[in-house]
């Protein structure tokens, strides 16, 4: 059996803006209305509208064909942009659900150059905590650095304290997360109280050269490689590396001036840009939820809970990982909070049965499918 996939690009931009043309920048004010469970989901896709709208969408379908029958179409919208500023113009409840009609400014330059659009998209992220642990032998200049940054970024962070207690105990756990791995780097998030976690660990030396023969001066050498991990799901946001170099006539100092050095570059030119856009896609886009759904007992069931979740409102994509001994796993991308998920799918018939949410943890949901 020969499957024949068939990946359609489509851009949709402003009528005012040829296809093809430059990407338009500036600012756009737009009045644009959302609808949620909650007055801050209504907001958040008030938001994702007045961005879609001022921008436009790019769509992906992907279509996948087998024996000339339509086996998937599925339509991923990504949207570029962020809003600079908004204003609630009207906010009401409608029965169980909630509308927001806002003026939005939205900002279609980088919004790592614009603290106001970072300080929203953050409020939209709900605040989420970021640890940083970041290994390096005498000091921890690079922890302080990446620290120091994101603090001035608006992020909120775990205690430094805290942090740095926990690389102080001899325990070869925190050891594997420091040293990146994700599962372990994931675990340890959580259990400090972090959404997102920052490891990696730091090499520094000494290097002679002509550039510093016969002045007594010592060139320090640092290079960096650093990982970014979302607690809730092990996944790995973002993988960076750096190097800096300094000179002075001290050794320790040389190399620690290279590590902060190192650390800079890092954020300004890598990481931080990394850490943004995967925010903004995650709140113009949608985030991905792990999926696991008991008591399924045949194939159709399977087949008919997998197309009520994508029928549902805000769930851009469903893909099934495994199903077998009762349970269906899935992956489902949704714009939208873990809890406004949960609250538009609780208690959703599925034949002669019903979805009940039983269990959260991160972006890991657990449902029962109650006869």
């Amino acid at each position: 059996m020969r499957n024949v996939l068939l990946i359609v690009f489509f851009a949709l931009f402003l009528p005012s803006v040829a296809l093809g043309a430059a990407q338009p920048t500036g600012d756009k004010t737009i009045v644009a209305e959302g609808y949620g469970s909650s007055p801050q989901d209504a907001l958040l896709q008030a938001k994702r509208s007045a961005v879609e709208e001022g921008i436009g969408v790019v769509l992906s379908s992907e279509t996948e064909v087998e024996n000339f029958m339509l086996k998937k179409d599925t339509v991923i919208t990504q949207s570029f942009g962020a809003v600079r500023s908004y204003k609630v113009m009207k906010e009401e409840q409608k029965g169980s659900t909630w509308y927001v009609k806002i003026s939005a400014v939205v900002s279609l330059d980088s919004i790592t150059k614009d603290l106001m659009a970072l300080k929203i998209l953050l409020a939209s992220m709900d605040k989420p905590r970021t640890m940083v642990l970041i290994q390096e032998e005498n000091g921890q200049n690079v922890q302080s650095t990446i620290t120091d940054y994101l603090q001035n970024k608006g992020f909120d962070l775990v205690d430094p304290a805290q942090a740095a207690a926990l690389k102080d105990k001899d325990d070869p756990f925190i050891q594997k997360a420091v040293d990146g791995d994700p599962v372990a780097a994931a675990k340890l998030g959580a259990e400090n109280g972090a959404e997102y976690v920052v490891v990696g660990s730091v090499r520094k030396s000494l290097m002679g050269g002509e550039v510093v023969k016969g002045t007594g001066m010592k060139s320090g050498q640092a290079s960096l490689a650093v990982k970014v991990v979302n607690c809730s799901n092990g996944r790995i946001v973002a993988t960076k590396t750096a190097n800096g170099a300094a000179v002075h006539i001290a050794d320790e100092v040389a190399m620690s001036q290279a590590a902060i050095k190192a650390a800079k570059t890092l954020m300004d030119k890598k990481l931080f840009e990394a850490i943004v856009k995967s925010f903004q896609d995650t709140v113009n886009n949608g985030a991905n939820y792990d999926i696991v759904i008991s008591g399924i007992k045949s194939y159709g069931l399977q087949k008919s809970a997998t197309k009520i979740l994508e029928d549902t409102e805000g769930v851009v994509s469903v893909t099934k990982r495994s199903f077998g001994d009762g349970k269906l796993e899935l992956s489902v991308l949704f714009k939208g909070s873990v809890d406004a998920f949960c609250d538009r799918v609780d208690s959703k018939p599925v034949d002669n049965a019903k979805l009940l949410v039983t269990d959260v943890a991160g972006n890991r949901v657990a449902i029962n499918l109650q006869q």
